[in-house]
């Protein structure tokens, strides 16, 4: 192993060190990784919301749902997974929702379980394209009417993120980022089940 390979982090090492950190923060943007940025997240969640339609009573997961900065702005029956041990913990402090640990591509549901399936600020996050397309066919499996993928990067500020392009996603209604400065450098993708 090299001087490089052992001193960088990995992104679920990094995550687990922000759910290790202090019990008095309680910023969950800064939990989940959103604390330099500009993100209103109440307002992702209505975006959200409205995209997928999601009424009270809908069944929603959350895939990569961290410590619930997301979360705390849904009004529905809801559901939680993240690969991250501490930040499933924090979400479970903070918040008292059923959450639980696991990854995007091999997804702990029979078929059709939920509804509405959420995935905001994730793909980002991936080793590469190939567990990205595992974990798109996971999100659709599980649902029942939709799925919302957010924050997919064209372009980051950030080598280690993973890049998609538009195209990736055909058959899915595309729109820019939920809010600047990525609002072009980012996108969304919805697909609702006729």
């Amino acid at each position: 192993m090299s001087n490089q390979e052992t001193t960088l982090e990995t992104w679920k090492q990094i995550w687990t060190r922000k759910g290790l950190a202090d019990s008095s923060v309680t910023d969950l943007l800064a939990y989940d990784g959103y604390e330099a940025t500009k993100v209103d997240m109440e307002e992702v969640a209505r975006q959200i919301a409205k995209r997928l339609d999601i009424q009270k009573n809908d069944k929603v997961l959350e895939v990569g749902c961290g410590a619930g900065a997301l979360a705390q702005y849904l009004d529905c029956d809801y559901v939680g997974i993240d690969y991250s041990p501490t930040l499933v913990r924090k979400h479970i402090e903070i918040l008292h929702n059923s959450v639980l640990t696991g990854e995007a591509a091999d997804l702990p549901f029979k078929d059709k379980s939920f509804d509405k399936v959420i995935c905001y600020g994730v793909y980002l996050y991936f080793d590469n394209k190939e567990y990205a397309d595992k974990a798109t066919k996971e999100l659709l499996r599980v649902a029942k009417k939709g799925v919302l993928i957010g924050e997919i990067p064209m372009r980051s500020h950030r080598t280690e993120h993973l890049l998609f392009n538009k195209e990736d996603f055909q058959g899915w209604d595309i729109s820019d980022g939920f809010y600047d400065p990525y609002r072009k450098d980012r996108f969304n993708a919805v697909y609702l089940f006729s």
